[in-house]
């Protein structure tokens, strides 16, 4: 019971620091999602296995604050966990630069395929959307690069508070499977 409270508190405090404080404190060129973020974060700390309902969760509570359809952030968080999953294992992340630069990928690649995720499910997909898309994306290199920073600085913030979480909780874990 303790460790669904505290990463439904983690969920919760994600969607509600990504609603209230990120779109009025920063332009909104530069507002990273959260979420994608988070998922990155407990893939490299826990693994897609114990994390995967938990994603699902996420994704459904960003479908309901933040879209106008149930079902799209649950599609894209649940393949974007598999493929950092199935990338991480392939390439050990270690507290390295290599590392690093791994999880910088991520976080580019999270976000640029969240937008065209969103166009895909706007309901006017099609390949001359997402080549404007791409073109919108990638027009401002001041945009994509501030608004990685940011990322890059907010999933540190995020990935150290998950990991600190997710070793209490297997430290929980082990106590309770020492004491039976």
């Amino acid at each position: 019971m303790k460790k669904f409270l505290l990463r439904l508190s983690i969920v919760l405090l994600i969607i509600f620091l990504q609603l209230s404080f990120l779109n009025l404190a920063l332009r909104a060129d530069y507002v990273a999602n959260l979420s994608i973020l988070l998922v990155i974060a407990w893939i490299v700390t826990s693994g897609f296995e114990k994390t995967f309902k938990w994603i699902i969760f996420l994704g459904f509570l960003n479908d309901i604050f933040f879209a106008d359809k149930i079902g799209p952030n649950i599609l894209f968080f649940s393949f974007f966990a598999y493929l950092v999953s199935f990338i991480s294992k392939r390439f050990i992340i270690e507290r390295r630069f290599s590392g690093f630069l791994l999880v910088a990928v991520f976080i580019v690649i999270g976000s640029y395929l969240g937008n065209i995720f969103d166009i895909m499910f706007e309901g006017s997909f099609s390949l001359e959307n997402i080549s404007f898309s791409m073109g919108h994306y990638f027009a401002s290199w001041q945009r994509v690069i501030y608004g990685n920073i940011l990322a890059g600085i907010y999933f540190y913030f995020i990935y150290f508070f998950v990991n600190g979480v997710e070793k209490y909780i297997s430290r929980f874990e082990d106590r309770l499977k020492i004491t039976l």
